[in-house]
């Protein structure tokens, strides 16, 4: 009953896996680092519910060929699991940093413990010491099982180390959904320690990948890291979809907002003062707008705003109100930079016939004008 247990705990997570996988290979963006290395952790959590649910099948089989597939099964088993955990640490990493160059020499050192498992595992078909199998073929833990497992173990709860001392910069939600990652995988892992005989620590990633899937990866597709507002792909979508929808009764405004020395700012001050102050900027806009108003990163230090503002006069005193915003920060606040900016803006008709592509390039255009000025003053 057991064995059935788990096995139906193992189709059932290789069900969702691969659900999740083909949804997210055709919405996510494949450029990504993160969508690469989230979809490797899906396939490889797949493979390795496969290679476990073999060892099952094949477990107490008669005969050589019995015995080979015991031992092949279980070797793949053993040598592949660290994979997958070596893979959550890089994931993890580069959520925090966005490091390319960090990424490259974790892998460096991931290479250490990964190839010693697989050469112990290869070892193990000898000496017994991660597994072995008895006269009948059926497979029994070794008595260095506990190695395999502290190594297993150590990989997954590495990344909280630099998790916990950078959460400053890691936004809340994708904070506490990395802790949150640890929970199912421990448990099953636990149960699958003091139960010999049953496997929940699949389940366990599964439920840790999906975890991952509907509160990191989902919103990374559409969300500017920095700044956690709307990203580009996000905005062309939203303003393609508001034009072309059937809600045509009414006009809307939309914002272009270009910050003022910017480049000032990373230059004088560094790329991290830069940052902040990007984020600065966005905590302003947002008192400025309502919660059902569209905030979105459309470039390097630009960002545009859609809202259901109809006539000249509400948009007008929109970007005053704006501005005043952002010389009360200035007054405020003791920051080694100021904000200010230069904007763009339009009261969409939809008589006009405008297409998104159109409308962003008067945007664009307008913007400049209104830079061209503040230069000459």
């Amino acid at each position: 009953m057991t064995t059935l247990k788990t096995f139906d705990s193992s189709v059932l997570s290789l069900i969702i896996l691969l659900i999740m996988y083909l949804d997210a290979h055709s919405r996510l963006e494949r450029k990504f680092t993160l969508y690469n290395f989230f979809m490797k952790l899906v396939l490889l959590n797949m493979t390795l519910i496969m290679i476990d649910l073999s060892t099952w099948i094949v477990d107490g089989l008669s005969g050589i060929i019995g015995n080979i597939a015991v031992y092949a099964t279980n070797f793949l088993l053993f040598a592949i699991e660290p994979m997958g955990l070596a893979l959550w640490i890089l994931y993890a990493n580069y959520l925090v940093f966005h490091d390319e160059t960090r990424i490259a020499k974790l892998k460096k050192l991931l290479f250490i413990p990964l190839t010693t498992n697989f050469l112990l595992s290869i070892t193990s078909l000898s000496t017994g010491w991660f597994f072995t199998v008895d006269q009948f073929n059926f497979y029994h833990r070794g008595n260095f099982y506990w190695v395999h497992l502290l190594l297993c173990v150590i990989l997954l709860l590495s990344p909280f180390l630099f998790i916990f001392k950078n959460r400053k910069k890691i936004p809340k939600k994708h904070f506490f959904s990395l802790l949150f990652f640890i929970i199912p995988i421990s448990v099953g892992t636990t149960l699958q320690v003091l139960f010999y005989g049953v496997t929940y620590v699949w389940s366990g990633m599964m439920l840790s990948l999906l975890i991952v899937y509907l509160t990191i990866q989902d919103r990374e597709s559409s969300t500017d890291f920095l700044t956690e507002v709307n990203n580009r792909k996000q905005l062309d979508h939203f303003i393609k979809n508001r034009i072309d929808s059937g809600r045509k009764q009414e006009p809307f405004s939309i914002i272009l907002i270009d910050l003022d020395h910017f480049k000032e700012i990373n230059d004088r001050y560094g790329h991290d003062v830069g940052d902040e102050a990007l984020q600065d900027a966005v905590k302003v806009l947002r008192k400025c707008l309502r919660q059902q108003d569209f905030l979105a990163r459309y470039g390097g230090d630009e960002f545009l705003i859609v809202m259901d503002v109809n006539t000249p006069q509400l948009l007008e005193a929109t970007i005053q109100r704006i501005k005043n915003s952002f010389v009360d920060f200035n007054r405020q606040n003791r920051k080694p930079y100021t904000l200010s900016f230069s904007s763009g803006y339009y009261l969409y008709d939809y008589r006009s016939k405008m297409s998104a592509d159109q409308l962003l390039k008067q945007l664009d255009k307008m913007m400049y004008q209104d830079k061209e000025r503040f230069a000459h003053l």
